[in-house]
């Protein structure tokens, strides 16, 4: 067969000498390799390179997850206060996505992988030096920005660059392969740092990993349009920088709200806590309202109308906040403040994670184009559902393989199915210039879930942890049966919704038609809109 095709039979390179990439963008349901690259083995290394981009924040999270504990001893922090740890930088990430995902879309998706790669062992290395929580915290708030900016850029360059067919089905499915991935890896990484070496071990690995797919970004990836510097200034000048600073605040004023709300002796009923949710929220409304009028909006209003898209986000969010808000970050902190499991052991409890996520995702590249998204959507949120109540019902010291290995294979199997049809359904309901705002507005619902759900779940916890009728462990363990217990409920409304999306099978030529919204963006947006989209 072929190298340039996947699947049938298709016309080799003499077909394609001469053919542009615009229009092999056009070519029907194509599974012909990208003119952009010279060979399937350059196609292949970009295609890993991107895909540890959408492994950055995951891998991240997964391996300071593992080091949580290691990581309050030597602050000496606990509870909701620990929490800021893996919420610095979700909440960075979510906050400044969008904005970051428009700076790609003006100076170049290529651009913008690299300088994250960057940026992201720059704070990774001088990060793990820090001795100060609060300076700490910062700067895994900088290191989120690097979460921020990588995956829309990457989903970008992926989404501009193949046309629909089973080719970009299965490149999306292996693409999403990566945040499974990279949460294993990050497991991996934190568990022999933090129990051979020291927690801080796993930040200067992350700067080297990092630094040499930097390299591998400046030489391989296909270049980005030339553009001049005067027209650069120009296009970033006309950003919603105003938007960006209403957005940032608001969320960043509400999750500490929540995070608060666990930490003082109070709770819900500081009077500080209630005025900066009220804050918060109104805020976002300014956010909103300001959107609808600005010139350049950084969330343009107009794509929350394309049909499911909106629905598929609340969806998602839902999952998202069970999985990486709950599940991931107490699952750590059971095997290691429960059962007492050292950091390499917890790294073995969760490892079958990866092979579940790498079976989910194969079977997605071969069911994507058959099964129609709102099935497959409604069976992650069975998994997260399941995933939440065989933790919350399992007994302190039951074995690890009647409930808990299960649930731990279902939290990734929703986590991959729900990333997959949501990520699909994004890149096909935006033209391509807008491909990598779409993809942030879908990143920046992923990371604000998870920030949320964490400061949610730790109010749930410490409330939970004083009115337990035990001690010690088994009082620890009763304070997380709550946070499971909220992501059971979270999971149950995205269960209730997911019948009725409007998201059918992706790669095939229903893909075409306005109810799977590949050419409802035309229709939906006003010829100003367009036009500023173009330009």
């Amino acid at each position: 067969m072929n190298d340039d095709c996947v699947g049938d039979a298709k016309p080799g390179p003499e077909k394609l000498s001469g053919i542009s990439q615009e229009d092999y963008r056009a070519l029907p349901l194509s599974n012909i390799r990208p003119p952009v690259y010279a060979s399937v083995s350059q196609e292949i290394i970009v295609l890993i390179t991107l895909t540890f981009g959408a492994a950055l924040a995951t891998s991240n999270l997964g391996a300071t997850q593992i080091a949580l504990a290691h990581i309050g001893r030597s602050f000496d922090l606990e509870g909701a206060k620990l929490s800021w740890a893996i919420s610095a930088f979700s909440l960075s990430a979510g906050s400044f996505v969008l904005l970051l995902a428009g700076v790609a879309d003006t100076v170049g998706r290529k651009r913008m992988v690299l300088g994250s790669f960057i940026w992201y062992s720059l704070w990774c290395l001088i990060g793990g030096f820090m001795h100060s929580d609060i300076v700490f915290f910062v700067f895994r708030g900088f290191q989120g920005l690097a979460g921020a900016s990588t995956i829309p850029a990457a989903i970008g360059i992926l989404g501009a660059t193949y046309a629909p067919g089973q080719r970009r089905n299965k490149i999306m499915a292996t693409y999403g392969a990566g945040a499974p991935l990279g949460f294993v890896i990050g497991i991996v990484v934190g568990g022999i740092c933090s129990q051979f070496l020291s927690w801080r071990a796993i930040f200067w690995f992350f700067a080297i990993e990092y630094s040499l797919f930097a390299v591998i970004v400046y030489w391989l990836v296909p270049d980005d349009p030339a553009m001049s510097w005067s027209d650069t200034k120009r296009n970033l000048a006309r950003l919603d920088f105003i938007g960006a600073a209403l957005s940032t605040v608001s969320l960043v004023v509400f999750v500490f709200a929540l995070t608060q709300s666990g930490a003082t002796s109070k709770g819900w009923g500081q009077p500080y806590v209630i005025a900066m949710i009220v804050i918060g929220v109104v805020m976002f409304a300014v956010f909103v309202f300001w959107e609808s009028k600005a010139t350049n909006p950084l969330m343009p209003l107009y794509i929350w109308r394309y049909p499911g898209f909106a629905l598929c986000m609340l969806i998602v969010a839902c999952g998202y906040m069970n999985f990486l808000g709950v599940l991931n970050y107490y699952i750590t902190l059971f095997f290691q403040n429960v059962r007492g499991a050292s950091a390499i052991l917890t790294t073995a409890y969760l490892i079958p994670q990866a092979v579940a996520g790498i079976i989910v995702n194969f079977i997605c590249a071969l069911t994507l184009h058959i099964i129609p998204g709102w099935i497959l959507m409604t069976l992650a949120l069975l998994a997260f559902f399941a995933a939440s109540l065989l933790w919350a019902l399992q007994p302190m010291h039951m074995d690890y393989w009647p409930m808990a290995f299960p649930a731990i294979c279902l939290s990734v199997v929703g986590a991959d199915i729900a990333f997959n049809v949501a990520n699909l359904h994004t890149v096909s309901a935006v033209p391509p210039k807008m491909q990598s705002t779409a993809a942030g507005i879908f990143n920046t619902v992923m990371q604000l879930a998870a920030a949320v759900g964490v400061a949610a779940s730790a109010t749930a916890v410490e409330a939970a942890y004083k009115y337990s009728d035990h001690t010690g462990a088994e009082q620890t363990y009763d304070s997380y049966k709550a946070a499971f217990w909220f992501g059971c409920g979270v999971s149950g409304v995205g269960i209730i919704c997911s019948p009725f999306m409007n998201v059918g099978v992706a790669g095939r030529k229903q893909f075409d038609k306005p109810d799977d919204a590949d050419s409802v963006g035309a229709e939906l947006a006003q010829p100003d809109e367009e036009n500023q989209i173009e330009k």
